[in-house]
């Protein structure tokens, strides 16, 4: 039976609190995005009932209702019913979010475009302590020298890239955030700092300090700015703005964080990074037994951000960080809990998952193993969160410490290894092993209800005896359909992509697929049901009524269409071949969003099959639908 997204939206905005209780709605290509006044008063379970509704998610303030390819459809009756102010929205969401809520989301949309930068760069610090512990290289040469400074550029410069990022989240001009940076790490400051002579701006005494590598002064002096370039965009004569808002915000910024938010900042960087550093050395093993086992906690809740100013300062100013030595166990043990799973079900839908969550956790990716699996199975979490309070406490014992910025798993190890640190090396090693090979073997001992996924199957299984016995013989297999790559590129199942809705197969089942060329073609003949204007999503009806969607990107809907060039508009026929979308990947990228294509089928109650690998547009199948 069709969904009537009328009655939806009607159940939705009832659920939610009523008119009164919705600040604001806007949608992406999947979800319904809410600002509510009051999120107590919501019952997340009967939400999730409500017909056309797949799952619910909480984040940045947002209550978020995932609807799929009908989204437009939910989103254009529920506005009929909802009375939306712009400027009510933005008060409503600063009266909704508190303070800690509000710092976590900051810093979460700061770091996270170049957290993979930074990490790259601690690798290839760990890479040349290796080299050098084996006499392969000459450290007075050049070759070592030049990648010895690369490795720390990114820590050198990373005001220069909070510049950016923030300039995003305040809503400053890049440029102007940037020179704003740039002055603080500029050789000619850095001189004045090192020679040490007292210097003056209009009679008051700058505080000379170094500024390479910090974090929340910089983070102070871009929000800051964006108050301060809002006043002469205000008031200034639309004639002279472009000129002297930039000159005015920067003359003014630049002295007001010598002189006020650079300290401030520091001092508040210290005193943070001092509280967690004392209670490290009060006990290193309580320290471990807390961080290893309830790190993944933080990550679900989404404050595990809040620790990143931290680690960051930790390398700054001691040249290493302990927090993360401990965090590893925590990510080994929900990769090891996964394993835990796929060697104990005896659903093949959900070894498939498990292996793969177990596989990519392995690589400091948890997601999957957290909500694909672990979380889903509740007790798989416990005996993760157990096994990671011990390899903690382990981490802890050896005093386990990570010499240059990363995320912890397999590939990052030469981050934690240096030259006259062994036993410290030996004891991170001993602490992962130990959380991973825990977690595996504490799921298989307890066990776990096995979900819904399993229960269906089973029906599905006993309802087709019974018509094989009813009909006196076999039934005959089911016709599989081949649906082929929209993309040339490498497939992953769409449980292994970075977001929290798709990686949860709520929406349905299909692959990620990380394209080679900014193309998308139509996989099959059909309609296109839904062709976003922004162009980063279309939606998609085969000959049979099969549903998919088609996601270019995962957050992408906040580019406002900037680099996508869709070619079809909504309730056109298509023709498997037809170009539908031109997308421009780099530009994606470097605005910061993960450019993976994600093709799924909608319809969960069929029955997918996905393959992985590499694919080429419109000849390799990626989805097999039974």
């Amino acid at each position: 039976m069709a969904i009537d997204y009328r009655i939806t939206a009607n159940e939705l905005v009832k659920e939610l609190g009523g008119d009164e209780n919705i600040t604001n709605v806007t949608h992406c290509a999947t979800r319904l995005r809410f600002i509510l006044k009051d999120e107590s008063i919501v019952n997340k379970d009967k939400v999730a009932k409500i017909p056309g509704v797949i799952t619910t998610v909480q984040a940045g303030g947002q209550f978020q209702v995932v609807i799929g390819n009908h989204v437009k459809d939910a989103y254009e009756f529920v506005t009929k019913l909802v009375t939306v102010d712009e400027n009510a929205a933005k008060e409503g969401s600063r009266q909704k979010v508190g303070l800690f809520s509000r710092m976590v989301d900051v810093i979460s949309a700061i770091f996270a475009p170049f957290l993979y930068t930074l990490a790259a760069c601690g690798i290839l610090q760990g890479i040349l302590g290796i080299l050098v512990a084996l006499n392969a290289i000459n450290t007075a040469g050049g070759t070592y020298q030049i990648l010895n400074f690369v490795s720390w550029t990114a820590f050198t410069f990373l005001p220069v890239m909070i510049a950016v990022t923030a300039s995003k989240k305040f809503g400053v001009n890049t440029f102007i955030a940037v020179v704003i940076a740039c002055a603080l790490v500029s050789p000619d400051y850095i001189s004045m700092v090192n020679a040490g002579d007292p210097v003056y701006f209009l009679g008051l005494r700058v505080q000379l300090l170094s500024y390479t590598s910090s974090v929340i002064p910089m983070i102070l002096a871009i929000w800051v700015a964006s108050y301060v370039q809002k006043f002469f965009d205000k008031y200034l004569p639309i004639v002279v703005r472009n000129l002297f808002t930039p000159m005015f915000t920067i003359a003014i910024m630049v002295p007001l964080t010598l002189l006020a938010f650079g300290p401030i900042g520091n001092t508040i960087g210290g005193a943070i990074g001092g509280a967690y550093n004392t209670l490290y050395g009060l006990s290193p093993i309580v320290a471990g037994i807390v961080v290893g086992g309830l790190w993944e906690v933080l990550v679900i809740f989404g404050v595990h951000w809040g620790i990143t100013p931290v680690t960051v300062g930790n390398y700054s100013a001691l040249g290493y960080d302990t927090f993360t030595g401990l965090q590893a166990s925590a990510v080994f043990s929900q990769a090891g809990a996964a394993l835990g799973v796929f060697l104990k079900t005896k659903d093949k839908d959900m070894k498939g998952v498990s292996a793969s969550a177990a596989i990519t956790g392995l690589f400091g990716i948890t997601e999957p193993a957290i909500y694909g699996v672990n979380l889903r199975l509740k007790k798989p979490m416990i005996c993760g969160c157990i096994a990671g309070a011990v390899g903690g406490g382990i981490a802890g014992a050896f005093n386990a410490v990570s010499w240059g910025y990363n995320m912890p798993g397999v590939a990052t190890l030469p981050a934690y290894f240096k030259e006259g640190h062994m036993t410290q090396f030996l004891g991170l090693v001993l602490s992962i092993v130990v959380s991973f090979v825990l977690g595996a073997v504490l799921t298989f001992i307890v066990g776990f209800k096995e979900d819904a996924a399993k229960t269906a199957t089973e029906d599905a299984a006993v309802k087709e005896t019974a018509i094989e016995e009813a009909a006196g013989g076999s039934v005959p297999e089911a016709v599989k359909t081949d649906i082929v790559s929209p993309v040339t590129g490498t497939a992953v199942s769409v449980s292994r992509v970075k977001d929290e809705a798709f990686a949860s197969e709520a929406m349905g089942k299909g692959v990620g697929i990380a394209a080679e060329e900014g193309k998308v073609f139509a996989p099959f003949d059909g309609t296109a049901a839904v062709v976003f204007p922004t162009g980063h999503a279309v939606g998609l009806v085969d000959g049979k009524g099969n549903e998919f969607l088609i996601h270019i990107g995962i957050d992408t809907v906040e580019l406002d269409g900037k680099g996508f060039t869709p070619h079809i508009q909504q309730g056109d026929k298509v023709k498997k071949g037809d170009l539908l979308v031109e997308f421009d990947k780099a530009e994606i990228e470097k605005d910061g969003y993960d450019s993976t294509v994600i093709f799924i089928m909608t319809d969960t109650d069929r029955d997918v099959e996905v393959k992985e690998g590499t694919c080429k547009a419109l000849a390799d199948a990626v989805l097999t639908i039974g």
